[in-house]
């Protein structure tokens, strides 16, 4: 079979870069640049077949995944820097039915509850990931 021209080349890979905004996978992504990287190609060398073509951007999508899709997954959904604001941060709770009751709801605890008492005080220093750190 022919070779995929260039103008096809860039279009598929443009399609397929496309396509990941909507899926946030990071695999069509790199199936994306591999075959912008075959479009480039082709500008110099002029392949006799479009199964080379195809299987060359497959070959560099897949090297390219493996060694830049984890990297870039951590730097999109990397924490924000800034201290989370939070409206629950200190104050006294109460220890009920395994949990602390603290601001009219009822919370998990980072720390051991069973060395409280059932309806015994507590102070709460911190809320880390929607669990109340006692003092």
């Amino acid at each position: 079979m022919e070779a995929i021209t260039v103008g096809y080349l860039i279009a598929i890979g443009i399609l397929l870069i496309g396509l990941e905004v909507l899926l946030f996978s990071f695999v069509l992504f790199f199936f994306g640049i591999g075959f912008l990287f075959v479009a480039l190609i082709s500008v110099f060398y002029l392949f006799d077949n479009l199964y080379v073509q195809i299987a060359l951007a497959f070959v560099i999508a897949l090297v390219m995944a493996y060694f830049f899709r984890n990297t870039l997954l951590e730097k999109i959904s990397k924490p924000s820097q800034k201290e989370e604001e939070k409206s629950h941060k200190k104050g006294v709770g109460v220890v009920e039915n395994g949990m602390v009751t603290f601001d009219g709801t009822y919370w998990n605890s980072l720390n051991d509850l069973s060395v409280f008492k059932e309806g015994e005080k507590v102070e709460i220093i911190d809320v880390v990931d929607n669990k109340v750190v006692l003092k």
